[in-house]
Order: C-alpha cells, then sequence, then structure tokens
C-alpha cells in the first residue's frame, strides 16, 4: 500500500517544486522552488505573492502539479508527483499557528499585504519509492483518510514535553520536531487510531530523544 509512504514524503518535505499553467507563454509550464508546510490531512500549503508570476499564472488557471522529494534527492530515493488544484485559503487561528512552528518566515511575510496561503487540493498522486516501486494513489485517499483536527493536535502539542526539543506537529503516524536548527521526523513504531494513541507514542519519542 503506497498511502502512508505518500503521506510520509509530504510530512517531511520543506520545498517543493511548484508548475503553474504560463499567461506570458501560453501552453509551456513555469515551474517555481518554494517552501511548503503540510496541513492536518497531509494536502501542500505554499505562501505565495500575489506579485509573483506564478501567482499571476494561478489566478488565470488553478490547476497545477508538484514535485516533493527528499533533501537528498537521488534516483534510488522516494519523489511524489501531484496533480491537484491550488486553492486560496484563509488559514484560521490553528492553521496560521501550524505555518508559524514549521516557518517563521512564511508567517512572517502573512504580515506583508500581497502574501496569502494557497492549498494543494489532489487529485491523483504518481509516487516512485525506489526501483521498481510506484503507483498512483487518486485524491479520494487524502479526503477519506482518518486523521487528527488542528484543535487535537494543538492540545497534545500543549501537553507534550520533548526535553530541548520543540514538538512543531504531530499525525497518527509520526511527529516532526525542532532540534537545534534541525526539523526531524519521527515516525511512530505504528500508525495510531487516535489522539489517546498518539498521546502514549510521543511519550515513547520523548524518552527517545532524551535518553
Amino acid at each position: 500500500m503506497l498511502w502512508p509512504e505518500v503521506m510520509a514524503l509530504i510530512r517531511r518535505s520543506r520545498m517543493l517544486a511548484l508548475a503553474t499553467h504560463s499567461t506570458h507563454m501560453p501552453g509551456y509550464p513555469h515551474v517555481s522552488w518554494l517552501p511548503t508546510v503540510a496541513d492536518e490531512a497531509g494536502r501542500p500549503l505554499v505562501v505565495i505573492s500575489r506579485l509573483a508570476e506564478h501567482t499571476q499564472n494561478i489566478l488565470q488557471n488553478h490547476k497545477v502539479s508538484v514535485l516533493l522529494h527528499d533533501d537528498d534527492m537521488a534516483l534510488e530515493k522516494a519523489r511524489l508527483t501531484i496533480l491537484g488544484d491550488l486553492q486560496p485559503v484563509a488559514p484560521d487561528e490553528l492553521l496560521a499557528a501550524r505555518l508559524a512552528r514549521y516557518n517563521p518566515q512564511l508567517a512572517a511575510c502573512l504580515d506583508m499585504g500581497d502574501f496569502s496561503v494557497w492549498r494543494l487540493w489532489p487529485r491523483r498522486a504518481r509516487l516512485i519509492a525506489g526501483f521498481g516501486r510506484m503507483g498512483w494513489v487518486e485524491g479520494d485517499e487524502w479526503e477519506s483518510a482518518a486523521a487528527l483536527t488542528l484543535a487535537q493536535e494543538a492540545e497534545l502539542i500543549a501537553a507534550s514535553v520533548i526535553g530541548a526539543g520543540e514538538l512543531l506537529g504531530v499525525d497518527l503516524a509520526g511527529c516532526d520536531i525542532r532540534l537545534g536548527e534541525q526539523i526531524r521526523r519521527f515516525e511512530f513504531a505504528t500508525i495510531c487510531h487516535d489522539a489517546t494513541g498518539v498521546a502514549q507514542a510521543l511519550k515513547h519519542i520523548a524518552r527517545d530523544i532524551t535518553a
């Protein structure tokens, strides 16, 4: 099953390549390199300026493609192409807080008048997980898969102590912790079914970090 690998790759990705339809050269794709943060359901978010070329393209055609991959990109490493619709979103307090934890610079951009948050709504995704391991995942997976709410995530973060690390985000499969200048992804031993299971898994992660 490819879905867990798709989610794991999205959640550990900090950058993505965004392909939009060029308005200046119709028929040609325009590719940009942007920081990204996943929302609570694992849908990529970007913060973009209205003045940017890619934003002007999206305003004319919201159908895009993005490429995510590990920092040490190599042919034997996993990469994910998502085709979907990029739509503006007015972030509520909890989503804005998630963005700020993961990338304070993006949060600062939102204080400028021409920056806004956009969410990718996946239609189909192609995962290349390694030699001979590849396949398609349908966009319905994002809508039907179990996920923590932003409120549950906020409660878990407030109740958790991770030693010298800062807990940035948590989901049913793992958590992201800032250790020094680095954000590290920690996968749980098993995928949890609810917030109670996540709370227990976080205790094991905290013990491993402080040991």
